[in-house]
């Protein structure tokens, strides 16, 4: 009887630990799936500085306009058919993966 009890004691303690690795495994893949998301944040702003720095170096008058007089104009030049043409043209000879 002793030696059952011993040996059901064993597969607990074995189970525990098995609870305590997976656990473990779970904060580990949390805490990555955390950093990717952090990294690709922070890519995602990089880019988009990017792209204001851009337009601000190209057009230094739109950077005395509001936010929403900034939006309302881009909303504007967008819509133009030519300018849809000129990204429509950009995207497609644009290559995937490239970061300049």
């Amino acid at each position: 009887m002793e030696s059952k009890r011993e040996s059901i004691l064993k597969q607990k303690e074995e189970a525990e630990l098995k609870v305590q690795q997976y656990e473990n495994k779970i904060k580990l893949l949390q805490n990555r799936k955390q950093h990717l998301k952090k990294k690709a944040d922070r890519q995602r702003t990089h880019h988009l500085c990017n792209m204001g720095g851009a337009i601000q170096s190209i057009s230094k008058e739109a950077d005395s306009l509001t936010k929403v007089e900034f939006y309302t104009l881009m909303e504007q030049v967008f819509a133009l058919p030519a300018v849809q043409e000129l990204v429509d043209a950009a995207m497609q000879n644009h290559e995937p993966g490239g970061d300049s």
